[in-house]
């Protein structure tokens, strides 16, 4: 199973989530990898309304889901550009996570295919205040794909949107299972 569909599938997971003020420090990861991000992803404050309007109408569900968010980083890297120590350094911003109080959803440690290929790796962070959760941050590492993934979602969550937006295009339908 890709790293990538892990991480999905552990976004879908999370129960509802509040705000919680976060920020990604892209110098930090830009730092760890000798050339610039593949993709970058900078949506926040008038960007995100923006979407939320420009949607409403024709997405109401699309709306209502992104209009709970504070922000939504993402940076994708090429492996292969990755600065010595890349995994001591994805360790070091895990355990950073969990030393401001984030706590393990999901860590998946890729380990080798029979013909010794790296499998890559994967954690998911949700910052959990006691009664809800606050934000949601994934570190994939793809070796099949080449690539190192951060996504930080900052804002309110609900899996049971999710659920039903995934339902329309072929995913599954959530809904029921979350709204319990």
């Amino acid at each position: 199973m890709s790293t990538r569909l892990l991480a999905l599938l552990a976004l879908l997971a999370v129960p509802t989530v509040a705000a919680q003020p976060t920020t990604l420090d892209v110098r930090a990861l830009d730092a760890l990898f000798a050339s610039e991000a593949t993709v970058e992803v900078n949506l926040k404050g008038s960007l995100l309304r923006l979407i939320v309007e420009a949607s409403r109408e024709d997405e109401p569900e699309f709306a209502e889901m992104v209009s709970g968010l504070n922000a939504v980083t993402v940076r994708v890297y090429e492996e292969a550009t990755a600065l010595g120590g890349l995994d001591a350094e994805l360790d070091r911003l895990a355990a950073s996570l969990e030393t401001n109080g984030w706590s393990t959803l999901v860590r998946v440690r890729g380990g080798t295919t029979d013909e010794g290929e790296d499998e890559g790796d994967v954690w998911v962070y949700v910052y959990d205040d006691g009664s809800v959760i606050g934000g949601l941050a994934v570190m994939a590492v793809d070796p099949a794909e080449g690539d190192v993934s951060f996504v930080l979602i900052d804002g309110v969550i609900d899996p049971a949107q999710i659920g039903r937006l995934t339902s329309r295009f072929g995913g599954p339908d959530l809904g029921d299972a979350t709204d319990r």
